[in-house]
C-alpha cells in the first residue's frame, strides 16, 4: 500500500484523452484523490471487439485507501458506464446530479451497498482537502455538469461535455457570469471537451432543430420512425411535443429509451399533458400517418431497435411502405461504417431515410471552436489541458487556447497516463503512471487480451 505527502497537485488521466471513449480523470494532492467519471469504451471498425473496454487502473491498486469519491459529471455510458467495474474494486461514494444518478443506479443494477449521494448545483462540498462545486452545462442530456475542484495549491475547473446553448430545450443557458468569476484565480487550471475542436463556428442550438422535425412529422403520409440516444430527452420532448400538436401518437422502442423516458417523465424533465405517449402495442391498431416510434438505435448498434430493424431482424417493428425514417445522430467517430451500413439497409427495405447529411435532423451536444473558444475568454486559465478527444481533437483545442491568451508553455497537451503537476508556482510534466484499456464481456469478467 502507497502513501503520499506530495504537496504537488497531480494531475492523472487514466482514459478519454487521446481517444473517444472511457473517461477517467485522477486528481491527487497530499495522499488524497479524487477521480472525475468513469467511463467505457464502445466497439469500433478500429478496435473490433464484442466487449465494451474500461480503463486500467492498475495505478490506484495500492492507492486504495487515498481515494476520496467519484465525481460524476453526466449520465452517459463513455463517463459512468464503467462504474459497476471500477466499485467492485473500489468502495467509495459516487456524487452526481439528480437525474445522473438515476442513470447510474440502472448501470449498477442490484448492487447493494454502494454510496451514491446526489448533489446540488453551485453547492460547495468537502472531501479531505478539496473542495468541489458543481455547475450546471448544456449538453446532450439534462442535468449535464462541470466541476470545480479547489486543492491548496489552486483550482481546477473540469468542463466535462458542453456546449453553450442560449435556448435550450431543456434547463438553462450556462450561467456565464459563474464562469467569468472562476478567472480571479490566479492560479486556475482548464480542462475542457475537446471533441469538436476540429469543427469551425459554434454548435446549433437544440431548438434550431424543431422547425424540421414539425416538418417533416406533418408531411409525412405513413408512420414516422425516429432514431436517437437513450439519453437525449430534449429531441424526446421536442418529438412528443410536435406530435401531439399535430395528432400523432409516440411510442417507444428499445429498453434503454423506454427505461429513461419514464424516469424523465416521473421527474418532471418530460412533460406529456396530452397523454401522447402509448404502449407499442396500442400503436398497432392506429392508422400509419396516427404512429410515429422513437427508437434506440441511432448509432446502429448490432442488438439496438433500429439496427435490428433495418436487418428486418426485430420481433415487432418491420419497415412498411410509406414509412418516412429519421436517423437523429451523426456517427460517433470510429462508427462511421456500422452507421452507413445501418442507412443503406433501411434504403434496401423501402423506407423515405433522413438523416443528417441530407437534412438538418441532428445537433451535436459537444462544443465546436467558438465554444470552445469562448469558455476559455470567460475563465481565463492560468494552465491549460485539453481533454475528452482524439489526438487531433487535442492538438486543435491546444492551439485554440494559445491563439486566445493562454500561453504557450502552460498548455499540456498529454494523452492516457501522462501526468501534469502543479505547485503554487509552476505546472510541469510528471511520470508517467501505467494505463490502458481492460475488455469486459458481458458478465462482467475482465477478458484476457
Amino acid at each position: 500500500m502507497i502513501t503520499s505527502n506530495n504537496k504537488n497537485l497531480k494531475i492523472i488521466p487514466l482514459g478519454g484523452l487521446g481517444e473517444i471513449g472511457k473517461n477517467m480523470m485522477a486528481i491527487e494532492y497530499d495522499g488524497q484523490i479524487l477521480i472525475i467519471d468513469a467511463g467505457i469504451a464502445f466497439p469500433s471498425e478500429i478496435k473490433p471487439v464484442s466487449s465494451f473496454g474500461v480503463s486500467d487502473t492498475s495505478y490506484l491498486n495500492d492507492r486504495k485507501n487515498m481515494i476520496l469519491g467519484v465525481l460524476i459529471t453526466h449520465g452517459h455510458d463513455d463517463h459512468i458506464g464503467g462504474l459497476p467495474h471500477f466499485l467492485n474494486e473500489y468502495n467509495v461514494p459516487v456524487y452526481s446530479s439528480r437525474l445522473t444518478r438515476e442513470f447510474i443506479k440502472f448501470k449498477l443494477g442490484n448492487k447493494n451497498k454502494v454510496d451514491l449521494r446526489t448533489i446540488n448545483f453551485y453547492e460547495s462540498y468537502s472531501l479531505g482537502c478539496f473542495e468541489f462545486e458543481f455547475f450546471p452545462v448544456c449538453h446532450s442530456i439534462p442535468d449535464a455538469a462541470g466541476i470545480t475542484i479547489k486543492s491548496p495549491v489552486g483550482s481546477l475547473v473540469h468542463t466535462g461535455d458542453f456546449k453553450f446553448d442560449d435556448n435550450p430545450t431543456l434547463g438553462n443557458p450556462v450561467d456565464l457570469e459563474y464562469l467569468s468569476n472562476l478567472s480571479s484565480n490566479t492560479n486556475l487550471i482548464l480542462c475542457s471537451d475537446s471533441t469538436y475542436a476540429e469543427k469551425a463556428g459554434f454548435t446549433d442550438s437544440e431548438a434550431t432543430l424543431e422547425e424540421e422535425l414539425n416538418k417533416i412529422i406533418s408531411q409525412s403520409e405513413g408512420r414516422v420512425l425516429i432514431a436517437t440516444f437513450s439519453s437525449l430527452l430534449s429531441r424526446i420532448q421536442q418529438i412528443i411535443t410536435i406530435s401531439s400538436a399535430i395528432g400523432r401518437k409516440v411510442s417507444v422502442v428499445g429498453r434503454s429509451m423506454n427505461r429513461n423516458l419514464k424516469v424523465a417523465l416521473d421527474l418532471g424533465y418530460v412533460t406529456d399533458p396530452q397523454s401522447t405517449v402509448i404502449p407499442l402495442r396500442d400503436s398497432k391498431k392506429l392508422p400509419n400517418h396516427k404512429v410515429l416510434l422513437i427508437t434506440t438505435g441511432a448509432q446502429g448498434e448490432t442488438n439496438s431497435a433500429m439496427g435490428l430493424i433495418s436487418r428486418g431482424e426485430h420481433s415487432d417493428v418491420s419497415i412498411k411502405n410509406g414509412d418516412t425514417i429519421v436517423i437523429s445522430s451523426s456517427p460517433i467517430p470510429g462508427n462511421e461504417i456500422k452507421y452507413s451500413h445501418m442507412i443503406n439497409n433501411l434504403f434496401r427495405q423501402g423506407g423515405q431515410v433522413i438523416y443528417q447529411t441530407i437534412s438538418l435532423v441532428h445537433v451535436h451536444g459537444h462544443g465546436s471552436r467558438e465554444d470552445l473558444k469562448r469558455m476559455i475568454e470567460l475563465v481565463k486559465p492560468r494552465y491549460f489541458i485539453p481533454i475528452h478527444g482524439e489526438t487531433r481533437h487535442l492538438v486543435a483545442h491546444a492551439d485554440i487556447a494559445e491563439k486566445n491568451g493562454v500561453n504557450r508553455k502552460n498548455i499540456f497537451m498529454i494523452e492516457d497516463g501522462e501526468t501534469v503537476e502543479f505547485t503554487g508556482s509552476e505546472a510541469i510534466l510528471g511520470s508517467k503512471v501505467h494505463s490502458g484499456t481492460i475488455y469486459i464481456n458481458s458478465s462482467g469478467t475482465p477478458k484476457p487480451q
